[in-house]
């Protein structure tokens, strides 16, 4: 798959040419505090970006980089990824925070779930949520998953799970 897009985004594969785009992105700590944070170090982010890339390559699907149409400029990412831990399929979702709050997450995420309700065999995603994440709690509901579980991640931490079905 080369990507999707929307009216206002382009949504290619995520890939290496990204890394310094995705180390930015992590950069700011607003942004990043749910998803690693301090631990995010370069080493981490690229060996992040190489398994976005690998899982594009097994799986035929994974985290998409958000470019906006009108500037061409680097906002995110969006995608599915596959979590081993739970053998689920996640969507996720994060966005520099001048992009935040203006429906581009809402925008790509809605072509990820119709992509994967209508391509791959996967009859749900999760959406895994950091317990105080309430921005992306409150765009997971509009998007239509339902809590499920409290759980923890590979690392330990407490998180939250939500459910889409998709078929």
């Amino acid at each position: 798959m080369d990507g999707l897009s929307t009216s206002r985004l382009l949504l290619p594969p995520l890939t290496r040419d990204h890394l310094i785009d995705m180390s930015e992105l992590y950069a700011d700590p607003e942004v990043a505090r749910y998803v690693g944070g301090d631990a995010l170090t370069a080493e981490r982010i690229a060996e992040q970006v190489g398994r976005f890339e690998q899982e594009w390559t097994t799986r035929g699907y994974g985290q998409s980089a958000v470019i906006l149409r009108t500037s061409s400029e680097f906002v995110g990412r969006i995608g599915l990824h596959y979590w081993p831990h739970w053998d689920e399929v996640e969507l996720g979702y994060i966005l520099k925070r001048s992009a935040q709050g203006i429906g581009l997450a809402s925008e790509g995420s809605r072509a990820w779930i119709a992509w994967a309700g209508s391509t791959v065999d996967i009859d749900s995603l999760i959406a895994n949520i950091a317990p105080r994440n309430a921005p992306s709690i409150a765009l997971a509901e509009r998007l239509g998953f339902t809590f499920e579980r409290h759980d923890v991640t590979p690392t330990g931490k407490p998180t939250l799970i939500y459910r889409l079905l998709t078929s």
